[in-house]
């Protein structure tokens, strides 16, 4: 009996995209200005690493002369691969809060790596949206109905849209940025998580005035139960 054919780099990428769906990874980023989660690296990592390996794979990241290179190779045979690329992106200086130039460029990498996973599983998430630019609607449409909108569901509506879309004030965003300085100053391992409220608010630039006070709050108690442990 003749021996089956090599599945080809091709063939096992199409079966680690289902596979990668079918494991229903869950989504732990949470953008806080367009109200939607979105997948972090290390929600996706863990779980593509096992499937690659089960396949034969392993994907390979480098930087290159402005590239960002995503590199999926068969690891009996270097020379069979598939690659993704997209032009690197440095971040812009309002979201460096507090950010030396080596953190920067570690957060910097840490988004290119996530979207060439994207790329190359072919994870479907909003993640154009990340940035808060993008027009879709940031409130559930209802299904619609034949019987007319009365005028206290109206006002509810608009009370709704309008509480997701209004962005904080001056003071509220200089309070977020003070609490969250305070944790700096308390627990330096917080750092990663600091600068992602940075990234995700473009530089506390883009935050609903309700996002930015329930961040405050949380913030709050973080710091009192650092208080409690002295």
């Amino acid at each position: 009996m003749a021996n089956a054919r090599a599945k080809t780099v091709h063939e096992r990428l199409a079966e680690a995209r289902i596979e990668f769906l079918n494991a229903e990874v869950k989504k732990s980023g949470k953008n806080m200005h367009a109200e939607f989660k979105y997948f972090e690296l290390h929600d996706i990592v863990p779980v593509a690493t096992k499937i690659f390996a089960d396949k034969g794979l392993t994907f390979l990241i480098t930087f290159a002369s402005g590239i960002a290179i995503g590199r999926l190779v068969d690891v009996l045979n270097e020379n069979d691969y598939i690659e993704v690329t997209f032009p690197m992106r440095a971040i812009a200086e309002p979201a460096k809060f507090r950010m030396n130039e080596v953190q920067a460029l570690g957060a910097e990498i840490t988004y290119m790596r996530r979207y060439l996973y994207m790329l190359i599983l072919d994870i479907v998430a909003p993640d154009v949206l990340d940035s808060g630019e993008s027009d879709a609607p940031l409130v559930e449409v209802p299904a619609k109905s034949s019987r007319p909108v009365s005028k206290a569901e109206r006002t509810e509506i608009v009370k709704e849209i309008t509480a997701v879309n209004d962005n904080a004030d001056e003071m509220q965003i200089a309070a977020l940025k003070g609490v969250l300085g305070k944790l700096l100053d308390i627990d330096g391992s917080q750092e990663e998580f600091v600068q992602g409220i940075a990234l995700e608010t473009q530089g506390f630039t883009v935050i609903s005035k309700q996002d930015c006070e329930e961040t405050i709050n949380i913030i709050n108690e973080m710091l009192t139960k650092y208080e409690g442990v002295k």
